[in-house]
């Protein structure tokens, strides 16, 4: 084994380690079980540390450095933390528990599908425990590439931790395309997000840039997008760049499907536009089977509450008919300035009070 805790509580490499150093730094704990560990040299292995009974899984340089400083973190924040517990067939990277709060954080450094990810969180649910899932790895960039199953976290929790140096960070925003979100990034002071927070910290001038390079660069007319989008839009006499501006609505809901956001919106609109008679929870699931998405009841009910509230907010109804269709570039691009500062200006108001 490489690593290991020292008596000062800092994490130890073996292979900077020599025989005439050990004494210093020890005893050793391991990083995994908490159990004392030994300096090692064989005849033909460099120094290393090693248990009387093995414990741990293999597990990268990265994945023990974050775990430790998470279990630092928890520690100050004054929960009681076990390490590696083993949860009927699962086994927990770690238990935090506080008073009456017992909570799992699992610590994602590899990949990991959207199934596996569920499955697994469904697992701890039904065993009466709530999970954290943080993702190791992931820097705090200014435009996160997330992967499927972190966008199904910012969907259930309203946000994504990330363990960076030696402190928690949430990343709180929108996405912006399949892989990609806009938003903040903020140290954790406790692990409770509110569902409006990334409507409190919107940046219009961001989104209007980014609605900006929606508008002038549409997307290449793949066949689906032929089928979905152009084939419908041209009989209309309108271009997908004069679309109206609200189809680009910031819906952080929208995490919870693996869809271009904006893409989404736009043949919602058209669906709504062709069969006004419908329902809109029907026009969204029907949206949702025209991209092959298997939305969930709870993806369903969430956007669609969303919607309109951001709908009632720009003073627009859900009959997309009446919505503005601009007849200019020029104009299009002056109806979203206006109307998302305006956005930005209610959520200030509306959080200051």
């Amino acid at each position: 084994m490489r690593f290991a805790i020292d008596q000062t509580g800092g994490y130890v490499d073996a292979l900077m380690l020599s025989r005439g150093r050990v004494k210093p730094f020890a005893p050793f704990v391991c990083p995994e079980c908490g159990e004392r560990v030994i300096v090692k040299q064989g005849a033909r292995r460099r120094l290393h540390f090693a248990h009387v009974h093995p414990c741990g899984r293999g597990e990268s340089t990265g994945h023990h450095e974050d775990k430790w400083g998470v279990r630092q973190w928890l520690q100050t924040q004054g929960y009681t933390v076990e390490q590696e517990v083993v949860i009927g067939t699962r086994r927990a990277d770690l238990i935090a528990t506080r008073c009456v709060e017992r909570i799992v954080v699992e610590i994602q450094a590899s990949s990991l599908s959207v199934e596996s990810y569920g499955e697994r969180t469904q697992y701890y649910t039904e065993h009466g425990l709530d999970v954290l899932w943080l993702a190791s790895g992931l820097e705090p960039s200014a435009w996160p590439s997330l992967q499927p199953w972190m966008r199904h976290e910012l969907f259930r929790r309203h946000g994504l931790l990330v363990p960076w140096k030696q402190a928690l960070y949430r990343f709180i925003g929108f996405p912006t395309s399949v892989r990609r979100g806009v938003g903040h990034w903020e140290p954790v002071s406790s692990f409770s997000s509110s569902p409006f927070e990334s409507y409190y910290r919107f940046d219009a001038q961001q989104w209007v840039q980014l609605v900006r390079r929606r508008r002038m660069t549409p997307p290449y007319p793949t066949p689906h997008y032929r089928k979905l989008v152009l084939n419908r839009l041209y009989p209309l006499g309108m271009l997908p760049s004069l679309l109206p501006s609200y189809c680009y609505l910031p819906l952080s809901s929208l995490w919870g499907i693996h869809v271009h956001p904006f893409m989404f919106q736009t043949v919602l609109y058209l669906n709504r536009r062709d069969c006004p008679g419908d329902s809109v929870s029907w026009s969204i699931e029907k949206t949702c089977r025209q991209f092959d998405v298997t939305p969930t009841s709870d993806f369903l009910q969430a956007f669609e509450v969303q919607w309109r509230q951001l709908l009632n907010v720009f003073d627009v109804t859900e009959a997309v008919r009446d919505w503005h269709v601009p007849k200019t570039l020029d104009t299009a691009l002056l109806h979203d300035f206006r109307y998302f500062q305006g956005f930005q200006r209610f959520m200030a108001k509306s959080y200051t009070n």
